[in-house]
């Protein structure tokens, strides 16, 4: 009896032992999951802290760049222009009110006065007709808001370009420079072989000097593309206000030459259409012309209508209480007589001819731009091309002149001048893709065709 009950006791302990052992290992699981996925976020935060987003980076800088803020200011103040301006259109209200001592001697005993004299006045002025001033000054008001509004379009657009620009150069240097890197680190593994080679009896002198001759030329290539991406750092902080930590998150950006127009005939017709600078221009040509308008109208005279009430208390010499009304038009006109008038009028016109002529000369200058960046396009697209080939027969040569090399059959200069070719050949190929992206949004911009919507990531 006693041994059933010890065995009843004992089975008891173990099952309650291996059901805390399995409670125990589900929370120990449970941990390790949640210790993973801390794990995993803490990475993927600190992954996306350090990415850097294109395209919300320019959002950003859109909105809040130095040079838009004050255009936005520039817009608001136009618009308070215009409800400054179309105040002639409203009556206006004076009010005036006197208070002092007046003293008047009159010819004749007992005639003078000495008074403390009050007025008060009120006045509603409203213009009948100014010959269409009022409304050449409105128009003048709205087209400064027109214009603002079409500088703000193409500061956007500039800075646009600017910051697509300072992107691509920042990658631009950067792979210089880890191009640099790799041949000095290339050259050096090379330098301590042919010493390796001469501590052993079995190498040149000479070849060790020349492969540190080499390594000193790579250093120098290396620390002078250095600086190139310390230049574009300064550029992209400045439209940026900020620099990523990672530089290899920086990817390159898809092309948009399929979206520019085929022919350069066809180019030439949207940039004199869309173009933002030529578009602000053109209203700046707008506002000169109403100018003439307005000056016009100053030539002649203004009918006014006003109507003014006067309260009086021992004023003028007059003893006592004194009420004055009228309602009247005014008739003025203003003439200088040595007819100054009439020359700013001409000089409005001149004013319009010499902005037509502006235009014009910025229209040439706009499309030989565009021709300018066509052919630089055409001529980095074809560059690209043969450079990225050569870069890709160099490392070919490379990796068989190391091989060739090792079986002695190679000079050491060989293996050099390889690895200098290579190095300069991939920053050649890069700076060449660079190049062809940047035309084509220049040419984008020049069209005003440049969104934020042409930007796209090449993945991989």
């Amino acid at each position: 009896m006693l041994n059933i009950l010890l065995n009843e006791t004992l089975n008891l302990y173990t099952i309650s032992f291996l059901w805390i052992s399995k409670f125990l290992a589900k929370i120990m699981v449970l941990h390790k999951g949640i210790f993973v996925l801390l794990i995993f976020l803490f990475l993927d935060a600190n992954s996306q802290e350090k990415s850097f987003n294109l395209k919300q980076s320019i959002d950003k800088v859109l909105r809040n760049h130095k040079t838009i803020l004050a255009t936005k200011t520039d817009i608001e103040a136009a618009k308070f222009r215009i409800k400054q301006s179309k105040g002639g259109y409203f009556p206006s209200l004076d009010v005036t009110a006197n208070y002092g001592h007046e003293n008047i001697i009159k010819y004749g005993p007992g005639n003078n006065t000495q008074l403390a004299a009050r007025d008060a006045t009120a006045k509603i002025t409203q213009t009948l007709s100014d010959f269409g001033l009022t409304k050449s000054t409105v128009k003048t008001s709205k087209l400064s808001l027109k214009q603002t509004r079409a500088l703000e379009r193409q500061i956007k657009n500039d800075i646009l370009l600017r910051a697509l620009t300072a992107y691509l150069r920042v990658i631009q240097s950067r792979e210089s420079v880890k191009f640099a890197k790799q041949s000095v680190e290339n050259i050096k593994k090379q330098t301590e072989l042919e010493d390796a080679a001469v501590s052993a009896g079995g190498g040149l002198t000479s070849d060790v000097l020349q492969a540190k001759t080499q390594l000193a030329g790579a250093q120098a290539r290396q620390i002078q593309f250095e600086g190139v991406l310390d230049a574009a750092k300064h550029e992209f902080v400045y439209v940026f206000e900020t620099f990523p930590r990672n530089l290899g998150s920086l990817k390159l950006l898809k092309s948009v030459i399929n979206k520019l127009p085929k022919t350069l005939d066809e180019a030439e017709k949207i940039v004199l259409k869309n173009n933002p600078s030529l578009i602000s221009a053109r209203v700046s040509t707008e506002i000169s012309k109403e100018a003439i308008n307005t000056a016009r109208a100053s030539l002649f005279p203004k009918i006014k209508g006003i109507i003014s009430h006067s309260e009086k208390q021992d004023f003028g010499g007059i003893v006592g209480f004194k009420r004055e009304s009228s309602a009247k038009i005014d008739f003025s006109y203003p003439l200088n007589l040595s007819f100054s008038e009439y020359a700013g009028k001409d000089a409005a016109v001149q004013s319009y001819l010499s902005n037509q002529t502006r235009i014009k000369d910025q229209e040439d200058m706009i499309t030989q731009m565009l021709r300018t960046t066509w052919d630089g396009l055409s001529t980095a697209q074809k560059n690209a091309e043969f450079l990225s080939n050569q870069a890709r027969i160099s490392g070919e040569f490379l990796e068989l002149a190391r091989t060739e090399r090792q079986a002695g059959n190679r000079t050491l200069l060989d293996v050099l001048n390889g690895e200098t070719a290579f190095i300069n050949s991939q920053s050649d190929a890069i700076a060449a893709k660079i190049e062809v992206l940047i035309n084509s949004f220049t040419l984008l911009s020049l069209m005003g065709g440049l969104t934020l919507d042409n930007i796209e990531l090449v993945q991989n």
